[in-house]
């Protein structure tokens, strides 16, 4: 039976079980956290690394490096994970579930730092892995923040707000910043298991990002106030041409069912027109309203006309 490491590649070295661009200069890192060393070089998985800074170090910009992250193991940061190098990808090794992957990247206790993982490069990969941001920091409130753009999320579960200090006004488990033309697909937004308070979001938007669409993909909180939010926009600013939500879920839990959170989206007054965001077959429980002051530039389709001419222009009316 072939290892691992020689079912990765195909001719010519093309890693098609990950869906990896092909370039003749491409390398290939493992990380394994429970058996690797950050003293071996990666290149097997018998060669492991230790850390995901260790490998995410050995890459180089524009090869299509790869890190594979081995999924029994639980990777703990003691530092940021800046991923600054463009089309360089992270892939995990484990079953494809959804919510909580066994491809675990988590933040130690005694580590504060915001965000917890800082995408600033373009063209990258990022599949199949659990980034979990839980521990006693107040000044530790986002998880991941992406500026980079052109970058495809698969199978991601971004998990911001893991402790009641982190999951409050400031705090978010995703955060595009002058963000352009990311795509997310079946991916997880957010948890459930800590009360968000005022302010905490699962998504927030500043920086005038634009065209970035999320398919399929669960945007969720669990709260303990009316004005936590699934996704907010930081200033007038903040989106810019299209943003598009196809078959997406937006759920608002509390205890008992007893908090209804008053909008799912926050939007400042006087946010630029050239801004839309389209909720195509888009669902949402747990909110009285998708945009509570009807700022004009959230559309729902299949939703009722309320205001103006636009069939599915979502303003002043309950879900």
């Amino acid at each position: 039976m072939p290892h691992f490491q020689e079912m990765v590649y195909h001719l010519g070295g093309v890693p098609i079980m990950a869906g990896i661009p092909f370039h003749p200069l491409a390398k290939y890192y493992f990380v394994d956290a429970t058996n690797g060393s950050d003293g071996n070089d990666g290149r097997t998985l018998d060669k492991s690394l230790a850390t995901l800074i260790a490998a995410e170090d050995k890459t180089v910009a524009n090869h299509h490096d790869t890190v594979f992250i081995v999924g029994h193991s639980l990777n703990r940061l003691t530092a940021q994970l800046l991923w600054d190098k463009s089309y360089t990808h992270l892939i995990g090794i484990c079953a494809p579930t959804r919510v909580a992957q066994r491809t675990r990247i988590f933040q130690l206790s005694t580590l504060d730092t915001s965000p917890l993982m800082n995408i600033t490069a373009s063209g990258c990969i990022f599949k199949n892995f659990y980034i979990y941001q839980g521990v006693d920091k107040a000044a530790s409130l986002l998880d991941v923040q992406v500026t980079g753009s052109r970058n495809y999320f698969e199978n991601v579960h971004f998990a911001g707000g893991g402790h009641a200090t982190q999951a409050i006004n400031g705090g978010a488990s995703l955060k595009l910043n002058g963000a352009n033309e990311n795509t997310f697909v079946n991916c997880t937004i957010g948890i459930d298991t800590i009360e968000a308070a005022t302010g905490m979001t699962a998504i927030t938007f500043d920086g005038s990002s634009s065209r970035n669409i999320f398919e399929n993909c669960l945007i969720n909180l669990m709260i303990s106030h009316t004005n936590a939010v699934l996704v907010e926009l930081i200033d007038a600013t903040s989106v810019d041409r299209y943003t598009i939500f196809r078959n997406c879920d937006f759920f608002s839990n509390s205890t008992n069912k007893g908090t209804a959170m008053a909008s799912a989206f926050v939007i400042p007054s006087g946010h630029t027109t050239t801004a839309s965001i389209l909720l195509r077959d888009c669902a949402g429980l747990g909110f009285t309203d998708w945009d509570a002051d009807a700022r004009g530039i959230v559309y729902l389709t299949g939703g009722t006309a309320t205001a103006g001419t636009n069939t599915g222009l979502y303003q002043v009316a309950t879900v």
